[in-house]
């Protein structure tokens, strides 16, 4: 066969192992679009040239990684390449230690989950003033880590020599996340010079709870949010601003979730 010859969308699946359903839907996401559309009967054409492209998508989606960051990377060439997917490389590594710390403190722990001994510990503490920038973005609980990730090196990047490595990133949940309602959250990088800052952390009093490495992660994470939303609820306080999580620069990283409150 030349190398300008035409194959169907059933050829090119049979070329591709991917099937046709595969191949409208990396079409729709423009990740890999037809040589030809044939104009009377809509008929799609391939070109042999594309079934590379077409077995890369493959690979990367056996792996797990999302049709937007494929798309990132077969835009992207040489070093860049290599930096997006070592980069999802990190991402998904740590996302199966969490997996398997998960679930070896579900096999250790005691059968009533809900008991006090079992409940994360709740501490109280004051929040001196820091400058901020952020980003905020819309995402359900299946993409939540990776949009942090990515927002936060977007956010690092921008701040360039400014960046305060001494104070937490900080992810402030506005509305609902969950695996159906995609509720805002807002990405805060500490910055130092405050002529820069998008915002200013206020000084005041927060409750927190150091988060086990496993349960970073939804739903399992909900169970400290519980926690500091119980603490506050007490008749002489009320909440002050929304949920958050703080992440701390580390190997492993440390996670806090945390509610700012006041006095009433």
């Amino acid at each position: 066969m030349s190398g300008a010859a035409k194959l169907s969308i059933g050829e090119f699946s049979r070329l591709t192992w991917l099937s046709p359903k595969a191949l409208r839907l990396y079409e729709r996401r423009g990740l890999l679009l037809p040589d030809l559309v044939d104009d009377y009967t809509g008929y799609r054409y391939y070109r042999p040239a594309q079934a590379e492209r077409a077995r890369t998508i493959a690979l990367l989606r056996r792996v797990g990684m999302p049709l937007e960051q494929i798309g990132a990377v077969l835009d992207a060439t040489g070093g860049q390449r290599h930096a997006l997917i070592e980069a999802y490389r990190v991402e998904i590594t740590r996302a199966h230690e969490r997996a398997v710390a998960l679930l070896d403190d579900l096999a250790s722990a005691p059968a009533d989950q809900q008991s006090p001994e079992s409940m994360p510990t709740v501490r109280s503490r004051l929040v001196k003033p820091w400058a901020f920038i952020s980003r905020t973005l819309r995402t359900t609980a299946a993409d939540l880590p990776s949009h942090i990730e990515r927002t936060a090196a977007a956010l690092v990047q921008r701040a360039g020599a400014s960046f305060d490595p001494g104070q937490p990133l900080i992810v402030v949940y506005h509305g609902e996340v969950s695996w159906e309602s995609d509720g805002p959250i807002e990405v805060r990088v500490p910055i130092v010079d405050r002529a820069k800052a998008d915002g200013i952390e206020p000084e005041g009093m927060e409750f927190f709870v150091d988060v086990p490495f496993g349960e970073v992660q939804f739903p399992t994470i909900l169970r400290s949010f519980d926690a500091v939303r119980d603490a506050v609820a007490g008749d002489a306080r009320r909440a002050w601003g929304s949920p958050r999580e703080l992440y701390f620069d580390g190997d492993p990283f440390r996670c806090q979730v945390a509610q700012r409150y006041v006095e009433t």
